[in-house]
């Protein structure tokens, strides 16, 4: 038999010296509601962390229809990007008295329904989703059959549904702006070719940056298979340097991780003149020795309202909403 004490709302109560019903307020992220102050709080999620307290999800679940549990579904986890979206979102859901529930789609429509399926099963109050290409239907069934849901980072404009995103079209026009402004002559742009809406968003900032510059015969886009992106760039960048490019406005951080160890490849001479400048940071980068400014996206407020968004939507009090968040460019540092 266990020796292990399982921690109640009781035993938190004594700790922080409040109420049990305070303690309960705070735990089932109804604090607003209850007007409860952000100090006692903090002190009483702070004490039922120290005491590991572990909620019965079960009796939870039994009593209200809820079990306090959200889904979160990425293309891939390994992307620096997502794996800092699955952080931050763990982090914001713990604040609001929910546990999330991850899975990784890996671009595959099917692998994508399978995985919101099995999130599903468990009994997720609600899902949100980096939507794969091609999943149009997939989405709508969620919504046909009233599954709370939120779309991150990438949307379909034609279904009636909440999503939270980058500006990607002011952010690729800003990015491609500085490389002009930086003196560079034919800023080309690496895009993946998919059908989704933030890439044709950024290739479209791109190419109208160039063509407000007066570039709009020397505008360039390469588009590399999104399962094979480094064999693509080393097929197709040493053509296009060859012929005048001086500079990169890579579509994402995986697309500028390839591009990277093309142009390395061509060696430092080559890599020292280019211009470079992409989406989000990478640790990796350093590695090349390579200068590359990007586009920082705030991913804590992007999180933080795809939160609230899903939060009113399980509590069906709220409309569908579109939320489109501006970026911060970042100069690298020669």
């Amino acid at each position: 038999m266990s020796s292990l004490k399982k921690i109640s709302l009781k035993d938190i109560a004594e700790a922080a010296g409040v109420s049990t019903a305070l303690v309960s307020f705070v735990l089932n992220g109804k604090k607003k509601e209850y007007r409860v102050g952000e100090e006692t709080a903090q002190r009483i999620l702070k004490i039922a962390n120290e005491m590991n307290y572990q909620p019965n999800l079960a009796a939870k679940s039994l009593r209200s229809g809820k079990t306090k549990t959200i889904g979160l579904v990425v293309s891939d986890i390994s992307n620096p990007f997502f794996s800092q979206l699955a952080r931050v979102l763990e982090d914001e859901a713990t604040k609001q008295g929910y546990t999330v529930l991850f899975g990784s789609s890996d671009e595959d429509t099917d692998k994508m329904s399978v995985v919101v399926g099995n999130l599903i099963n468990k009994g997720v109050d609600g899902l949100i989703i980096v939507p794969c290409e091609n999943s149009e239907k997939a989405i709508a069934s969620l919504i046909n059959n009233n599954i709370p849901i939120v779309l991150f980072d990438r949307y379909f404009p034609e279904l009636n549904v909440s999503y939270v995103a980058l500006n990607n079209f002011n952010a690729s026009y800003i990015a491609t702006k500085y490389l002009l402004d930086s003196g560079y002559n034919s800023p080309c742009m690496a895009a993946y070719d998919i059908n989704l809406v933030h890439m044709k968003e950024r290739v479209r900032g791109y190419k109208k940056a160039m063509e407000n510059a007066g570039k709009k015969n020397m505008i360039n886009v390469v588009f590399l298979k999104q399962d094979t992106p480094r064999k693509s760039a080393d097929r197709m960048l040493p053509k296009m340097i060859e012929a005048g490019a001086d500079a990169f406005l890579f579509g994402t951080n995986m697309i500028s991780l390839a591009c990277l160890y093309t142009i390395k490849d061509m060696g430092q001479d080559v890599i020292g003149k280019i211009g470079l400048a992409g989406f989000d940071g990478n640790p990796v980068f350093d590695f090349f020795n390579a200068p590359i400014s990007y586009i920082q996206q705030p991913i804590e407020t992007l999180v933080q309202k795809a939160l609230e968004i899903l939060i009113d939507s399980i509590a069906e009090r709220n409309a569908v909403q579109s939320v489109l968040a501006e970026g911060v460019f970042v100069e690298a540092s020669s």
